[in-house]
């Protein structure tokens, strides 16, 4: 070889950095074959499907790891190859909050269905927008059908509507525009709409978000407060609605919680459902955390009445079991949401003698994850009779953990759980509120820095409380009743 590049008499620069490359390039693959070479690509979905597996099994270990931030920092700081990215992502899970422990019992993120987390590689592979139908075919006859089934299961009519969004501020935002655009139809055009919405103390706060940003202001959110089960009070929402009126308002949104976020609580949607449609109020019902339940035949009353509502959010990942994201929005007239948007945009939308509509004309996302898929997925391959189980599961350890407080001689429970969520306190507390909501913060606190366990906090009249979200359906009521036994051993040394 070397003879041929050295020949004989003179030779340029020119054709010496010409061969030398040429004999590089037979030995040497570009960084872009490597990449995509079928191999490496095999080599990397094995590791980071083993560091998958680990984490969606585990049992053990810290919850969070007490040093985590140090070693965070050290992953920073460390350089890498291409052959430690298995390394490095392994480290990084390590360091993570662990969802799938037992103890992790804080907020309503999921411990995932496994199918329904693994799957996830292959819509990231994929990488289909099921906004156009053009960008998805398949993925967008799923989500079509995911939608058609929660129609039929939660009561709603052939005429309504939905999609599949991001999260359930999403699922709320699209449905406060289709409020508007039924109750003030030129608002689109003109941005003009004075529409009153009422929620209970307890509403989410992407309620008041939302009416910040569709230009309702937050000023025009009435709180309605909650009855001694932490529900919105169905008898104060009258008083809500003369309010106001006295304001001004003569359009009006009522807003009904099932699964609140500080303590899991379900309003009566019956009730409100009656009182909307008597003040001709455009009723929404936030089941982003217990939609789920409609699953459960111990628990789907909860849900009674969500088929006379005119909206409602609901994520499958909360009691559905999902991983982010998986939140669909629903609204009994169709013609509602899909007036709810009107852009023009030729080289997107043409659907014309499609059977399926691009959703993309109805929904805020453009580029949309095909994220009904593992939803659908799981819908099928396991029947609802796993949710169920699930759910159940969850349900029982709340009680469990309720049921121990109630016994404890340090705990005592704020409320008896409807669903997987549990606040409870001291049995002794502190007499001042500051005093009582300090350390009630410093035993969370505490809790969660030991790794043991993993808990989150909340305010109920004014006061602090330690507060329990079963999410993950491998927990159990030892696993709880071992968590509440670090709580009141913290409480001890404080």
């Amino acid at each position: 070889m070397w003879e041929n590049l050295w020949p004989r008499g003179n030779l340029s620069l020119e054709l010496i950095s010409r061969e030398l490359t040429r004999v590089a390039g037979r030995n040497h693959k570009s960084l872009k074959d490597n990449v995509w070479d079928p191999r490496e690509v095999e080599r990397l979905a094995r590791e980071l499907a083993q560091i998958a597996v680990k984490e969606l099994t585990r049992t053990g270990g810290p919850v969070r790891d007490p040093r985590f931030f140090t070693k965070a920092k050290r992953i920073l700081r460390r350089p890498m190859t291409v052959r430690d990215i298995g390394k490095v992502v392994s480290q990084i899970a390590e360091a993570s909050l662990h969802l799938n422990h037992p103890r992790y019992a804080s907020h309503q993120v999921v411990a995932p269905v496994p199918v329904a987390a693994l799957v996830e590689s292959v819509v990231s592979a994929l990488n289909n927008s099921v906004a156009i139908w053009d960008m998805s075919p398949v993925g967008l006859v799923i989500e079509r059908d995911l939608i058609g089934r929660f129609k039929k299961l939660f009561g709603y009519p052939t005429s309504a509507d939905g999609t599949s969004v991001t999260g359930g501020s999403y699922a709320t935002l699209t449905a406060l525009l289709a409020a508007r655009a039924r109750l003030v139809p030129p608002a689109w055009a003109a941005g003009h709409a004075r529409i009153a919405i009422l929620a209970g103390a307890q509403t989410h706060y992407s309620v008041s978000r939302s009416a910040g940003i569709v230009g309702l202001g937050t000023d025009s959110v009435f709180t309605i407060p909650v009855d001694n089960l932490h529900r919105t009070d169905h008898a104060a929402v009258p008083a809500a609605f003369g309010a106001a009126r006295k304001a001004g308002f003569r359009k009006f949104v009522l807003i009904a919680t099932c699964g609140s976020t500080s303590t899991g609580s379900c309003d009566d949607l019956e009730a409100l459902a009656t009182l909307a449609h008597r003040e001709g109020a455009w009723l929404h019902v936030d089941a982003a955390h217990g939609g789920g339940l409609i699953f459960s035949r111990r628990h789907r009353q909860l849900l009674r009445g969500i088929s006379r509502s005119d909206s409602f959010s609901f994520d499958p990942h909360k009691m559905l079991f999902m991983p982010l994201s998986a939140s669909v929005v629903m609204v009994r007239d169709g013609g509602a949401l899909h007036h709810a948007f009107e852009q023009y945009a030729p080289y997107m939308y043409g659907n014309s003698g499609r059977e399926y509509p691009d959703i993309g004309q109805f929904t805020i996302a453009c580029s949309q994850r095909v994220d009904a898929l593992k939803t659908w997925l799981t819908w099928k391959a396991y029947s609802p009779k796993l949710w169920e189980e699930l759910i159940s599961d969850v349900c029982d350890v709340a009680q469990a953990a309720y049921d121990y407080c109630h016994r404890s001689k340090i705990l005592v429970p704020a409320h008896e759980p409807q669903t997987n969520i549990l606040c409870f306190g001291l049995r002794r507390r502190p007499k001042t509120v500051k005093a009582s909501n300090h350390i009630h913060q410093a035993i969370k606190e505490t809790v969660d820095a030991s790794g043991e366990a993993y808990i989150s906090s909340t305010i109920l009249n004014g006061w602090r409380q330690l507060r329990l979200v079963v999410m993950n359906p491998r927990t159990t009521a030892g696993d709880i009743v071992r968590l509440l036994k670090v709580v009141e051993r913290i409480a001890k040394e404080m």
